[in-house]
């Protein structure tokens, strides 16, 4: 006997609906499987950088929660986007991740990139915070940021700050500074570390300038530069008595730095709801905390959706800051 038409119909109804079922499992049965195998970090910086050692500090600690390994592949050069340009082609299965700072949204400001810092990656969580310092030499007459700002009206063009290079938080903290202290006339001297950058106030090469404070710290600990405030939204725990930019200057002067785990965008909401699940368990622990926070950092732990926010509301801020500044990568 031939099928009926409508008896076709339903078969070829029935065969659409069981594929179209199959097909929505498999991602969700990925995710309860994950993860089978090794996980890639890839940080974006050499080894023995401060992204390479938060990385070391905090995610590979989340080996023991997942179960399989993590490997900490460091993928250094241009600035950071070598290794973040690599990631955004990668695997969309969660075992390609990125562990990554700030630079992932101050580089597109500065120079050509490879990657949409919004659209090719699923943010997991921010892992901390960073913000910079204001420093001068310790003999400097300035005590607070209104005295630094005094000098620099009463002498235009005398007082110079030291950056770690072009387009870095030093490098716009300065500029912020001279703008919102009404256009002072600070001279910009960029050099190319850190390093540098503190060695050149601490011996009176340059008058002022923002390392970040994990940098500073000890040499402000140790008599060898004077702090006047950070630049972060509050106050360090470990400087209590530094102001904040926003306490000493203005209302609104915030920039500092994070650092954050992230994956190829398309990658299952389950396996990043498990890496999310996994990363905030890490930075509960109050040895890890006491690790961040001895470096001067800030323990966060956000949500996937919290991480995005910052991400769209900084890649705007620094890369208006960069247009402003006419800023391109050294």
């Amino acid at each position: 006997m031939t099928p009926s038409p409508l008896r076709s119909l339903c078969r070829s109804f029935v065969a659409i609906t069981t594929m179209i079922t199959f097909a929505a499992a498999m991602p969700a049965a990925h995710a309860q499987s994950y993860p089978t195998g090794p996980i890639k970090v890839v940080v974006p910086f050499p080894a023995g950088s401060g992204v390479d050692g938060v990385a070391r500090a905090v995610i590979a600690r989340m080996a023991t929660g997942l179960g399989q390994p993590i490997v900490i592949d460091n993928r250094g050069g241009a600035g950071g986007n070598i290794g973040t340009e690599f990631v955004a082609r990668a695997p969309k299965d969660g075992y390609t991740l990125l562990f990554n700072a700030t630079q992932l949204v101050g580089n597109p400001g500065i120079s050509a990139v490879k990657y949409d810092a919004v659209k090719d990656f699923a943010p997991i969580s921010l892992v901390s915070r960073v913000s910079a310092m204001l420093v001068v030499p310790p003999d400097s007459p300035a005590n607070t940021v209104q005295d630094l700002i005094a000098m620099a009206k009463a002498k235009p063009g005398g007082l110079s700050y030291a950056s770690g290079g072009n387009g870095g938080i030093g490098h716009y903290s300065g500029e912020l500074l001279k703008s919102n202290g009404g256009n002072l006339n600070i001279v910009h001297i960029p050099y190319k570390s850190a390093a540098e950058q503190v060695t050149s106030v601490m011996t009176g090469q340059t008058q002022l300038a923002f390392p970040a404070l994990q940098i500073a710290q000890p040499q402000v600990k140790a008599g060898k530069l004077k702090a006047l405030a950070v630049t972060g939204a509050r106050r360090s725990g470990i400087f209590p008595e530094v102001p904040t930019m926003q306490e000493a200057m203005r209302p609104g002067f915030v920039l500092d730095a994070w650092y954050g785990l992230l994956a190829p965008a398309g990658t299952p909401a389950a396996v990043i709801e498990r890496l999310h699940a996994e990363l905030v368990k890490v930075l509960a622990d109050p040895a890890v905390r006491q690790s961040l926070i001895g470096a001067s950092q800030d323990v966060v732990g956000s949500t996937p959706a919290e991480f995005a926010e910052v991400i769209a509301q900084d890649l705007k801020l620094w890369t208006d800051l960069a247009v402003k500044l006419g800023v391109k990568a050294d």
